[in-house]
């Protein structure tokens, strides 16, 4: 294994660190991300109930049960590539893109990197 694999992107792994989420009616994830005091006092100020979820669309969902600890990037990217039909390039974009949304988000955390 090369010394520079660490570095690429796509093989990192990632596990899901944020575990409440929930499935709606239409197989889309939920995510749950509760309320701060902050929300709720604005609540009462606007007088509306706050929101506190977000639901993902079919691709990120998709890409959300996927991931399990064990696969990489690379390896979701297939994955999206075989369901929707796409350039596995166009796949690993969507996918990283998607990927370090939720990172940031701290949503997930990163295991690793996966050697060949």
């Amino acid at each position: 294994m090369m010394k520079q694999d660490k570095y690429n992107f796509v093989l990192y792994i990632p596990e899901i660190t944020h575990k409440q989420y929930r499935l709606n009616d239409e197989g889309k994830v939920i995510l749950d991300l509760g309320l701060n005091p902050m929300k709720k006092l604005m609540g009462k100020l606007v007088n509306r109930q706050p929101i506190s979820d977000i639901e993902l669309d079919e691709l990120s969902s998709s890409a959300w049960l996927n991931i399990n600890g064990e696969r990489s990037i690379l390896d979701l990217a297939r994955i999206q590539s075989e369901k929707t039909g796409d350039d596995i390039d166009e796949s690993v974009r969507r996918i990283v893109q998607f990927i370090r949304y939720i990172s940031k988000r701290g949503w997930i955390k990163f295991k690793g990197y996966k050697k060949n």
